[in-house]
């Protein structure tokens, strides 16, 4: 695959416990991961942060793999205006000259997400408070207007668990502007960007469970809302941290896929990766068992025309926020090292590369 049969194919985007499964077969077809999902119009990715630019290792496979390139932190609100009216796009910059001198497209991520809110919102007033909003959707796409593809414009805002009747996550913007702040966030990008694609992006949807099917509720109401107030929704990013020892249902999935897909909209795999703390110790049964979750959550998810791309929260183990144990299920009761991504510590192919590689070979072709 040349990079000008990439750049075209990039362009044409306008579990039952799993520790019994068996390593999987190196696909058949040769390249990274982006050249095998160009050859069916798709794309593949990952998230990058200025830090880990400056590992060679590292940015040599982000090159031979991804053609899609999500910054980690570095476009998120707090990231951008620290303190109140004082823009920092320097490290944002960085990663969006690495995607052009690599022609490499960008996902933009995230425009409002509660947890990327910055702390001097906090002092603000209700009309402060979507004031400062309408500042930062607009200039941060005006931005890079025509240099991202896609925008998560709105990050994890459905969460059933708080106990709205609309299944809405209580943040402080919806407690101040109320859940038409969504809608607003959708119009203002739109307008400052009329040529990018905008996604509503969200976690814990994937699996067989009742805590998973109650947030595919919340979901597809949002979605269904959304779209009937008129608002630009475009895209629904499925985050996809899968859970090993989690259900997959593929016939379940698929079945909400269609029914996104009915709204109109296309679907995007943003974030995936796949937290194995339930599992074994030993590195070769886990890495196996976190491989087949992945091959199936991907032939299932790819087997819908209406998914776009692929995108993993980072490619080597070494630099996973599950590594990192920020949430109490990541953290493991032994010593052994979460290995949720493609790349090992030293930047060897897992036998999750080779599950993605084997999907994205047997996903029919994108027209």
């Amino acid at each position: 695959m040349t990079r000008a049969a990439t750049r075209r194919a990039l362009l044409a985007l306008a579990l039952p416990g799993c520790a019994s499964a068996q390593p999987v077969a190196a696909p058949a077809a040769a390249g990274g991961l982006q050249a095998r999902a160009a050859a069916k119009g798709l794309a593949f990715g990952a998230a990058l942060s200025t830090r880990q630019m400056a590992e060679p290792d590292l940015v040599a496979a982000f090159r031979e793999e991804c053609g899609l390139l999500v910054a980690e932190y570095e476009m998120k609100w707090s990231q951008l205006e620290p303190t109140a009216g004082n823009r920092d796009y320097r490290r944002a910059e960085q990663l969006m000259a690495f995607a052009r001198r690599h022609r490499m497209a960008v996902r933009g991520h995230t425009l409002v997400w509660h947890e990327s809110e910055p702390r001097w919102l906090s002092d603000l007033s209700a009309r402060g408070t979507a004031a400062a909003m309408a500042r930062h959707v607009d200039e941060t796409v005006l931005r890079w207007r025509g240099q991202v593809a896609t925008w998560d414009v709105v990050n994890e805002a459905v969460a059933p668990e708080d106990g709205r009747g609309d299944f809405l996550r209580r943040t402080w913007l919806l407690n101040r502007m109320g859940p038409d702040y969504i809608p607003q966030a959708f119009h203002l990008a739109h307008a400052a960007d009329p040529t990018a694609r905008l996604a509503y992006n969200d976690f814990g949807i994937e699996h067989a469970t009742l805590w998973s099917r109650r947030r595919r509720l919340g979901v597809l109401g949002l979605l269904r809302a959304l779209r009937q107030a008129g608002a630009p929704v475009q895209v629904l990013g499925v985050q996809a941290h899968l859970q090993a020892g989690q259900p997959f249902e593929a016939g379940e999935w698929r079945a909400f896929l269609a029914e996104v897909v009915a709204l109109g909209l296309t679907v995007e795999v943003t974030e995936l990766d796949v937290n194995c703390a339930a599992l074994p110790a030993a590195a070769g049964p886990r890495d196996a068992a976190a491989a087949d979750l992945v091959r199936r959550f991907l032939d299932a998810t790819l087997a819908e025309p209406a998914v776009r791309s692929v995108v993993t929260w980072g490619l080597t183990d070494r630099h996973s926020w599950i590594r990192r144990g920020l949430l109490p299920e990541h953290r493991r009761r032994d010593t052994a090292q979460p290995r949720p991504l493609p790349f090992d510590d030293g930047m060897r192919r897992k036998p999750m590369w080779q599950a993605i590689a084997a999907a994205l070979d047997a996903a029919p072709p994108r027209g």
